[in-house]
């Protein structure tokens, strides 16, 4: 007898091929026949009638690193169909550890407000070890964070690395790949991976391409400088050798947004050369991250302490306030198109934009921020609407895309699911499905199954996951192509989607009649 039998599904089978009409059947953690399988029993028997029967998603970009600890069963990715995530993203790894400089790099983390059990672990190994010992209901691909490196070797300095620093940084990137990373990411907006010049990026991702590894990375510039950016990417995996992955594709600000297709171009000509370079994305036009980025890059430096320091000086605000209306993040974006998302020691500020909270106060904008930075301790996020609904549509018609949430793992009744964060951690993968393919047509089903499924397994070297196929891991999905689609806003991000019905992890019900089994049979993966 099979452990689940799914009938009678149309399997979009992750290829990009046809869908077709058949049964598919699971023993163990394996599909074990795809076919016409009247008359078999199973212990589980799934009616997919009217149904399509797909692989389990795979997240391209996710933080689920930093929620997995205290939210394992990742309810918010496992309910839209997401079998498994890249973790480790924009330079931030929550390993290694060390332990000089502990404090500077979880101040650097800024994650005060996610109640981490840092004490288990310090190496990378260590931390995959935990994840194991907890159980996770989803797959983890993991990735070293370049930032998490250089502040164990260096601390939060801007200083350049010496060759000497450069050396244990490549030690501790081999180290951590030996315990399971996959790869390096960077995060070149924020520090210290914005204090890391080119050439020493190259240096500590040159172990990464010498083990067929990959650069992942969060470019140092998504609006004005873009076109910079990613050919800094590219020629970074060509030096390297490392295959390049660029993080949520997009082109900020207005007067930026005729850059997406020249971007788009430059990979192009970068795969035409024969590099192994794509982008993920999520179907948004706002994206998210710390209130704080907004700051000019020398107003970092020193780490939390002295950036607090700096805002509570008159003459220091003002010069921030000047560097801010002239170069950098807010060069793309204005003030009544910034929502605060989370701010935990003060919840009144959460979803309200900046322009308002500002007016409101009798502040300008600049010293509203700088106020509620000081009172918050720097902790709180923000929801930056800032890119254009064509460009969307064109990204995700490009070939060499793939999806990706750059959200995390919340349950909507867990400790987590507090103030109004980006709502792709509930809704990416259901949205391009219902509004994309379903609505708008602008992917075929068979395509987005491919961007969600085949292409990342085949970027990550898979031979036994990603389609729906004899023989492979039973990672799949089971969803009504007629009712699948997003719930979550960025007035009420806490939802899951609708018509997600079933998600089997390893062989395993993790999601059961829309409802979260809160089974744990993930699995860290590596390439």
């Amino acid at each position: 007898m099979l452990d689940i039998l799914i009938r009678d599904g149309d399997v979009v089978d992750g290829s990009g091929a046809p869908r077709f009409r058949a049964d598919v059947a699971v023993e163990g953690d394996r599909i074990v026949e795809v076919g016409s399988l009247a008359g078999t029993q199973a212990g589980t028997v799934i009616d997919a009638s009217g149904c399509v029967v797909a692989p389990g998603f795979v997240d391209m970009h996710s933080h689920a690193g930093f929620s997995l600890p205290v939210c394992p069963t990742a309810d918010s990715l496992a309910c839209q169909g997401i079998t498994t995530a890249v973790i480790g993203q924009c330079g931030f790894s929550t390993a290694p550890l060390l332990d000089e400089t502990r404090d500077t790099m979880l101040a650097a983390l800024g994650t005060g407000a996610i109640p981490m059990p840092w004490d288990e672990w310090s190496t990378f190994g260590e931390y995959l070890d935990y994840l194991a010992r907890i159980g996770t209901s989803i797959n983890v691909v993991p990735l070293v964070g370049q930032g998490s490196v250089r502040v164990r070797v260096m601390g939060l300095t801007a200083e350049p690395a010496s060759e000497a620093q450069i050396g244990r940084m490549q030690a501790q990137v081999i180290q951590a790949m030996e315990e399971g990373a996959v790869g390096l990411s960077t995060g070149l907006i924020y520090p210290p991976g914005s204090y890391t010049s080119t050439e020493e990026l190259v240096d500590v991702t040159r172990p990464v391409g010498e083990r067929k590894g990959f650069y992942f990375s969060h470019l140092r510039d998504e609006g004005d400088r873009l076109l910079e950016a990613v050919s800094e990417a590219i020629g970074i995996g060509r030096e390297s050798g490392a295959a390049v992955q660029i993080s949520h594709f997009k082109a900020a600000g207005r007067h930026n947004w005729d850059k997406a297709s020249r971007a788009l171009d430059l990979i192009d000509q970068a795969r035409a050369e024969g590099l192994d370079v794509s982008a993920d994305m999520y179907p948004y036009v706002a994206g998210s991250t710390y209130l704080a980025a907004v700051l000019p890059q020398w107003a970092h430096g020193g780490g939390k302490r002295a950036t607090l320091q700096r805002l509570g000086d008159p003459q220091t605000r003002q010069r921030m306030a000047a560097d801010m209306q002239s170069a950098g993040f807010f060069r793309i974006i204005e003030w009544d198109q910034v929502m605060i998302s989370g701010a935990p020691r003060n919840r009144a500020y959460q979803g309200r934009y900046v322009a308002d909270l500002a007016a409101g106060a009798d502040k300008s904008p600049y010293d509203w921020v700088f106020d509620a930075l000081l009172e918050l301790e720097l902790e709180a996020s923000m929801i930056t609407f800032m890119m254009s609904e064509d460009n969307v549509r064109r990204a995700l018609q490009h070939p060499a895309t793939m999806i990706g949430t750059d959200g995390f793992g919340f349950s909507v009744d867990g400790p987590l699911a507090q103030g109004a964060p980006h709502p792709r951690s509930y809704g990416t993968y259901p949205r391009v499905l219902g509004r994309y393919v379903r609505e708008q047509g602008v992917l075929s089903l068979e395509e987005a199954m491919w961007k969600m499924t085949g292409f990342p397994a085949q970027k990550l070297r898979w031979a036994d996951r990603g389609l729906v196929k004899q023989g492979l891991k039973a990672d799949l999905v089971v969803l009504d192509p007629d009712t699948v689609a997003d719930r979550a806003t960025f007035q009420a991000p806490h939802q899951y989607p609708a018509g997600i019905q079933h998600v089997i992890v390893n062989g395993r019900l993790v999601v059961s009649e829309g409802r979260h089994t809160k089974t744990r049979p993930g699995r860290v993966l590596g390439a």
